[in-house]
């Protein structure tokens, strides 16, 4: 929304009023300019310069030309300043400085041109030279800050779709699960069954470890995998031993690696409910962690029937594509397909990353 109110200030002291700090400057502004940007401001320069040297007379093109050189590398070394800096206190010093170097300049050329008739051409020129660094600087500023709070709105937006991928991620935490389990465990105490106090014990363990789970952006992987063996636990006291195994493979420099909550959660239930639970024998789930040079490689596979149109277009498996988008930004990838030896073998593939702060 436009501010119907005139800011006075802009007038004698113009520029973005916001001062970016180290940290935003580091989020958002650490980019070097482009090659079509200094290609660019390279072509606007030989124009203004071409100008400058029509407007001075013949015998004082050389002194003109040694000027435009130290002008261009005046404007550079600010240009390059103000990148970094792109607010309007910089700004003000920046404008200053060009200014005064150019009345020294246009000072010097007086003392080397004795005639009174080329002045005037070499004053204008000068003139200019320095209007048109002195706008180009400010055009530059007043670009890069925008090009920075567009960045900062964006980085803004991105975290905050990342929360809500992550509170659909709690919100979609398998409640028939839960209240299966729960179902059983009043049933086996009702009965005296000897399954209810272990059934009861994994439950528990399970819940410790998934529901601060999704209070935070990124977990390691190590306390993923406690709530996957917890949930693993319940199924199997469900289930039986007969019914279904598991085994867990990883490789512990991967236990520290930052995830999206409920990554390796959401594929393991999805083995159990698409690749276990349909056998009429024994099922069987099997969780790899490796790292493959600078990709971190995770496998869950099953020795169900495989994969399936339902099992692809499921809730879990599209929340679990959002949150992998959202937080790797295109570079991690989700595979579904059959597994060698028949069952589905779920892939995902993320960059490496160090542990958590």
């Amino acid at each position: 929304m436009l501010s119907k109110t005139i800011d006075w200030s802009q007038l004698w002291y113009p520029g973005p009023k916001r001062a970016f700090s180290p940290d935003e400057m580091a989020r958002a502004g650490s980019d070097r300019p482009s090659a079509t940007l200094l290609v660019m401001a390279a072509i606007n320069f030989a124009a203004v310069a071409f100008v400058m040297l029509q407007l001075v007379p013949a015998p004082h093109t050389a002194r003109l030309s040694a000027a435009l050189v130290a002008l261009a590398a005046m404007g550079s070394v600010a240009a390059r300043w103000l990148w970094w800096r792109p607010w309007r206190r910089p700004l003000a010093l920046a404008t200053l400085g060009v200014l005064g170097a150019m009345l020294l300049l246009s000072l010097g050329m007086r003392w080397r041109v004795p005639a009174q008739a080329d002045r005037y051409p070499v004053a204008l020129a000068f003139s200019i030279g320095g209007a048109a660094l002195v706008v180009a600087l400010w055009f530059l500023v007043v670009w890069r800050a925008q090009q920075i709070e567009a960045r900062l709105r964006e980085q803004a937006e991105r975290e905050a779709a990342i929360e809500m991928a992550r509170r659909l991620a709690a919100a979609q935490l398998e409640p028939h699960f839960l209240f299966n389990t729960l179902a059983s465990v009043q049933h086996w105490v009702q009965t005296k069954d000897d399954r209810a106090a272990p059934l009861l014990a994994a439950l528990t363990g399970y819940l410790r470890a998934t529901l601060p789970m999704f209070n935070r952006a990124l977990i390691p992987a190590g306390d993923e995998l406690v709530a996957v063996e917890g949930y693993l636990q319940v199924m199997q006291a469900r289930m039986g031993v007969a019914r279904l195994s598991w085994r867990i493979d990883v490789d512990d420099p991967l236990r520290t690696l930052p995830l999206p909550p409920g990554l390796l959660l959401t594929l393991v239930e999805n083995a159990l409910e698409h690749g276990v639970e349909p056998r009429v024998g024994g099922g069987e789930v099997l969780l790899t962690l490796r790292r493959h040079a600078e990709e971190a490689v995770f496998v869950v596979q099953d020795n169900g029937p495989g994969p399936s149109a339902e099992m692809a277009e499921g809730a879990g498996l599209a929340n679990l594509r959002q949150r992998l988008e959202l937080t790797c930004g295109g570079q991690a990838r989700l595979s579904i397909e059959a597994a060698p030896g028949g069952g589905c073998r779920a892939e995902v593939r993320l960059p490496w990353r160090g542990p958590l702060p």
